[in-house]
């Protein structure tokens, strides 16, 4: 048959004009939830026919304090790809009505209403939850609850609530702060788990909320919906730390990605998402497992890790990425004025012991609180002068000059013999890379918060730094800084206290770090 020129061209127009036409854009939309509460959403419908099986579907889930604008430029474009896509407000934010319950039964269940939703008014085919912080914990909660969730995108998430709040037995001062102060509707049980935190009283109440809001207690329904979940963390995230983020991506059986970033909380993901990388990878995880294109994501290497500072992109086949580490022991200082060593073997010396004492911090700390994390992102590390750090309240450990530099990935750990002089002691864990003018840039830290030490006899603790990616440059130094006193975490009630280091043959501290 033949077609007039006239006729192809219209007919080309028209087709041009239709695949470019904008999505039709509802921007209120109240959804009665279970219980009556007015849920506010907005929403994307594709200007296409739904494809044989109901148009792919994304849900996105606001952060803590934000609402159902936060993703409208995300939306847009997924639309755009012939999404169908809902925003929408938790109960507590935003115009939706409710309390705040810190993904609770109520929000789960107002999750799989609005799921139930677009199923009833559109021809919805797979379904993808989204969300940074809070809507990402939220996303996997219920992917683990509602097996119609196809698909995952958790950006600066938590696995684990107590990780979070609780570092190492820790109370996370600042953050958690913020966090209560603004959820200006919340449920009175929130105010009453921080303050139990705080304070130390009934802390299985706090674990057992904890658990039925973190996504590592339920990783088995997690496998057993098959769901495909991309994680995404940062180095500088001081509140939900990348360590239980790998954690859950290593139990996960299913499809999965670990992205690994510079960075703080949730701003990675809002201001570009570390060079657009985030958002097109979480893009490309919902064409393959919502529209079923053949991408390649599922075939290429399942760790994206950008190394801070120089945010250059490394991929690889799994975590851990590396088997090497190098063990560095820790030997004593003779004043102090002086700093211990970090030397390849084990001490094997007379018996010996170093002192550092509470009561101030140093300059062995981690910056502005939030302020210096947000700027790590943009390749402005935390520095310090290191001979500036005061050796009565702290200690550190040099190792000898690395002439072929190190390329730390992953996360570091140290066992360190102390003996405590009060049954509530604090440590905070510094390790530096260190120029040779003295100046340091903080690599990674820890604290750890002994609640019922044995006074006065020796112990061994077990910590992990938070996990990271760095290179220390040919010709520097890595330096293990320890003092008592941290600005984002709680101190304890009696900061007059004294930290005793013993050095012997069966007494070793050692610190290792991995590296490629």
């Amino acid at each position: 048959m033949k077609v007039s020129p006239l006729l192809a061209l219209l007919c080309g127009a028209l087709l041009t004009a239709h695949s470019w036409a904008a999505p039709r854009f509802i921007s209120n939309l109240d959804i009665i939830s279970f219980d009556g509460t007015e849920l506010d959403a907005n929403l994307f419908v594709p200007d296409t026919p739904p494809p044989d099986g109901g148009y792919p579907t994304v849900l996105f889930t606001n952060s803590w304090a934000l609402d159902k604008h936060q993703y409208l430029l995300q939306a847009k474009a997924l639309a755009e790809k012939g999404y169908l896509v809902m925003s929408y407000s938790t109960r507590g934010f935003g115009k939706s009505g409710g309390l705040v319950d810190v993904a609770g039964d109520n929000t789960l269940a107002d999750t799989r209403v609005l799921i139930d939703w677009l199923e009833a008014n559109y021809p919805v085919g797979k379904l993808g939850m989204a969300g940074i912080s809070y809507g990402a914990g939220i996303s996997l909660l219920t992917a683990a609850a509602d097996s119609r969730v196809d698909a995952v995108a958790a950006l600066s998430g938590w696995s684990d609530v107590v990780e979070g709040l609780y570092p190492n037995n820790t109370v996370n001062l600042v953050w958690g702060t913020l966090l209560v102060n603004t959820a200006f509707k919340r449920e009175p049980i929130v105010d009453q788990i921080w303050s139990n935190l705080r304070n130390g009283h009934n802390l299985s109440d706090v674990f057992t909320f904890s658990a039925s809001r973190s996504a590592l207690s339920y990783v088995d329904a997690l496998n057993a919906n098959g769901t495909a979940v991309l994680l995404s963390n940062n180095f500088a995230d001081y509140l939900f730390k990348p360590n239980s983020t790998i954690d859950l991506y290593t139990l996960l059986e299913g499809p999965k990605k670990l992205l690994l970033n510079p960075g703080t909380h949730a701003v990675t993901e809002t201001l570009g998402g570390n060079g657009g990388h985030i958002w097109t990878t979480s893009f490309r995880w919902f064409d393959r497992y919502l529209k079923g294109e053949n991408n390649g994501i599922d075939r290429e290497p399942k760790v994206d890790m950008t190394v801070r500072i120089s945010n250059r992109l490394e991929q690889f086949d799994d975590f851990p990425v590396t088997g090497k580490q190098s063990h560095w022991y820790l030997h004593p200082r003779l004043t102090y004025f002086g700093n211990g060593q970090l030397k390849s073997n084990p001490y094997s010396g007379w018996r010996w012991s170093n002192q550092f004492h509470s009561g101030a911090d140093t300059a062995a700390g981690t910056g502005i609180p939030l302020v210096s994390d947000a700027l790590e992102g943009l390749g402005i590390p935390v520095y310090t002068f290191m001979p500036a750090i005061n050796g009565y309240y702290a200690i550190e450990y040099q190792s000898p000059l690395l002439w072929n530099g190190m390329k730390i990935r992953g996360t570091p750990t140290l066992e360190m013999w102390i003996t405590p002089s009060k049954p509530e002691v604090q440590l905070h864990l510094h390790l530096y890379d260190t120029g040779p003018l003295g100046m340091g840039r903080l690599i990674t830290h820890a604290p750890i918060t002994l609640r019922n030490a044995q006074v006065g006899r020796e112990q061994k603790i077990d910590v992990e730094f938070f996990t990271t990616s760095y290179d220390v440059p040919a010709g520097h130094r890595v330096t293990l800084a320890i003092d008592t006193e941290g600005l984002i975490y709680q101190k304890p009630a009696d900061t007059d206290y004294e930290i005793t280091v013993p050095y012997r043959s069966d007494r070793v501290s050692k610190l290792a770090i991995p590296q490629l």
